[in-house]
């Protein structure tokens, strides 16, 4: 009857040290899992498409230097027009998209607060588009003005590697 006993024991011991280890089991893959779908939309939701989105921007800041460059026999008036036509066809439909971007997806921040560079950006595209309406609308020029910040590209650019690494060294690590 001892040996009965013994073996139920070890049975039953066995058992429950095999169903807490496949609960831990369970329960570390269900986080590596949830883990892996909120980098993944950080990537795909914010930090891939702003990133996107700067990487344009400079694109259209390049084409536009070279188009005026290109054009030295254009006078101040024309050259003012090019400048408002890629503005209004090129940078404002890509600045109002970051808007976007950071107005609906700030959830996703990988930072608890929002960068400085993102603050200073938010400013640096509002007033950029008050002083073009105010001398589009108004007929009065305004000078100066927040300038592109400093570190908005490389915050964007560093937090994107980042959740990549993350993202894909746990993908490698899954079971």
């Amino acid at each position: 009857m001892q040996p009965a006993l013994i073996a139920a024991a070890v049975t039953v011991l066995g058992w429950y040290v095999t169903y807490a280890y496949a609960r831990r089991r369970e329960d570390q893959t269900r986080r590596i899992e949830l883990r892996l779908k909120y980098r993944q939309r950080q990537i795909e939701e914010l930090y891939g498409p702003l990133l996107s989105l700067i990487e344009q921007i400079f694109n259209v800041w390049e084409v536009r230097q070279s188009i005026l460059a290109s054009t030295d026999s254009l006078d101040g008036a024309s050259r003012d027009r090019v400048n408002e036509f890629i503005w209004k066809e090129y940078f404002l439909p890509l600045h109002h998209e970051i808007r976007h971007l950071l107005r609906t997806k700030l959830y996703l921040l990988e930072e608890d607060l929002m960068p400085e560079t993102f603050s200073r950006y938010l400013q640096h595209s509002t007033q950029e588009e008050c002083q073009h309406r105010i001398r589009n609308e108004l007929q009065i020029k305004t000078y100066g003005g927040m300038p592109w910040p400093k570190g908005f590209y490389e915050d964007v650019k560093q937090t994107f590697e980042k959740l990549m690494a993350d993202y894909q060294g746990r993908m490698r690590r899954m079971p």
